[in-house]
This record gives C-alpha cells, structure tokens and sequence, in this order.
C-alpha cells in the first residue's frame, strides 16, 4: 500500500513540477533583442498643446538610425483616431476631430540618414481660423524607403515606419468632463502575467490623460510590482487599459490596488488575485482521494 501511495504521490509532484513549467514558458522564453541593418527611431513620439484659431506652431522631430545601414526616408501626415475601447490606431478619417493631419506643412518630406546619424525634421501647424475649439489629432510618420540595390527579385521590399502624434487643443468652448468606469480584475488566474484592466470615459470635445497607477503586494503587505503611466483619453470616447505584472509568479495570493485619476475625479480600488493553474485544484484532489483510499484499505486491512 505504502508503495502505491509513494508512487501515486511522486506522479502527481511530476505533473505539479510539469504545471509549473508550462505556467513559466512565457516568463522564461525570452526573444534575443533584435539587431536588423535597418533600424529607424523617433523622437518624440506625441505632441501635445493648446492653440487659438488661425495661429501657427513650429515644431522638430528627430530620426536617429541606429542600425547599420543607410536609407533613404520620406515624411507624411495623416489622420488620427482609434476603434473600440481597446484603442486600436486608425489612420484614416474616423472622426470629424481626426482633421489636424491637413494642418501640417512640411518643407521637406524626403530625407537621408547614414547609419548612425541623427536628422531633424522640421514642421509647421497653421490652424485654420474656422476651427472648431476643442481637440484636434493627427499623426506625422517617417517611413523607410527600399533601396534601388537592383537585386531585390522576388524578395519583398520591407518599408518600416514611426509617428509622432498630435494632439492640439483649439482655445474656445472646451468641454473637460469624464467618468471613470471602473477597474476589473479577475480573481483566479491560471498562468502569469497577472493582468487588470481600468477603464474611463471621455464626455467632452477634447482629450484628457488619465494616470494609472497598478500596484501588487503579498498578503504580509510588502510591495511586490507597481507602475505608473499616463494614457491620453480622446473625446466621447471609452478606453479599456490593460495592465498586468509581467513577471508574476504561476502560484500565490496577493492585494492588488489600482487607481485612476483625471480631471477632478479619483478612484482607488483593492482587490484580491489567486494566480494557481487550472490543474492544480485537480491535482490536490486527487492526492486527497488517493491518500483517502490508501488509508481505507490499510484500516481493512488491519481489521482483517
């Protein structure tokens, strides 16, 4: 009996240890940080002001080519919005305030960058004397341009390419109002990372930044993971941000505090998380049952 038992025990460590190895996978394989020949980064990524009707604003970015070869790189506007409350980006025109693309006056729009080299990009926004106040967006890109080696054949030409979003507020009639909606956080988590969501509502005609903060502590209270980041939030719209602790055990209990704030409205929630795989309940019951009938037979045993 004691060797069933014994065996029966060690197969469902194995299975615990297995469980355990799949809930780390996607903690454990990491991706080696690409180095490509072509790489190309913008700075900054978002602008953001507050302008009257009819003015102009001047502005720069910057394209650094950090990889190891030179291209050749043009610039363009286009709108800027986004689906749904996951903010999924759309370039085209969703919104009748996705319109400040046509403000945007480039003097230049093809450049070249050696490897290595920084290279500034000017730009002008003239706002039209017939805008309406409120929140205005667009998006400037720079985008790689294939080289002319004349051996591409059937290869495809890859173009890469970056944005600097714009959002310009137009001084008149601003409406700042919003909700938060809530935070959500599932109590039983089966595989890492921990994840939560926040979420607010925008009720106004210009965009506000809501700023998160997600916090993680063990049941004794010590600070296990927080992050703070601001997410920009566009008019009559409502977004869903995820958050989640990347590096979150497959196994625990832990206190989870999230809180939001814009405008004038504060939310600070706490909530619990189990993280346990799926199979581990599974498992523990069936050692019970196991344990539970070995002892029987051994007690039937002993009577006999």
């Amino acid at each position: 009996m004691k060797r069933i038992f014994i065996s029966s025990v060690v197969a469902i460590i194995l299975a615990l240890a297995s469980v355990s190895q799949v809930a780390f996978a996607a903690d454990a394989q990491q991706v080696a940080p690409a180095t490509p020949d072509e790489s190309i980064t913008l700075s900054p990524v978002s602008t953001r002001f507050a302008i009257d009707a009819g003015q102009q604003r001047a502005g720069e970015m910057t394209i650094v080519n950090d990889g190891k070869s030179d291209y050749d790189f043009i610039v363009y506007a286009r709108p800027y919005w986004v689906a749904n409350d996951s903010y999924d980006p759309v370039f085209t025109k969703g919104s009748k305030q996705s319109d400040a693309y046509q403000w945007v006056r480039l003097p230049q729009t093809k450049f070249h960058a050696k490897s290595g080299e920084t290279v500034k990009v000017p730009y002008t926004i003239d706002v039209p004397a017939t805008a309406a106040p409120g929140g205005h967006y667009g998006v400037i890109f720079a985008e790689t341009q294939p080289s002319n080696t004349g051996e591409q054949g059937n290869s495809v030409e890859r173009k890469k390419r970056v944005g600097m979003i714009i959002y310009a507020s137009v001084n008149g009639q601003t409406i700042n109002k919003g909700e938060i909606v809530g935070n959500q956080v599932q109590f039983w988590q089966t595989q890492p990372p921990m994840k939560a969501t926040a979420t607010a509502r925008n009720e106004g005609n210009v965009d506000f930044v809501d700023k998160v903060t997600f916090a993680v502590k063990d049941m004794f209270g010590n600070p296990k993971y927080v992050i703070t980041k601001e997410y920009p939030v566009l008019p009559q719209t409502t977004r869903s941000i995820g958050l989640e602790w990347p590096q979150s055990p497959w196994f625990g209990l832990f206190k989870v505090e999230i809180q939001q704030q814009f405008l004038d409205k504060e939310l600070t929630s706490t909530h619990y998380v189990l993280m346990m795989p799926r199979l581990l309940p599974v498992l523990l019951i069936a050692l019970l049952v196991i344990g539970g009938g070995v002892a029987l037979l051994h007690r039937k045993k002993r009577k006999a």
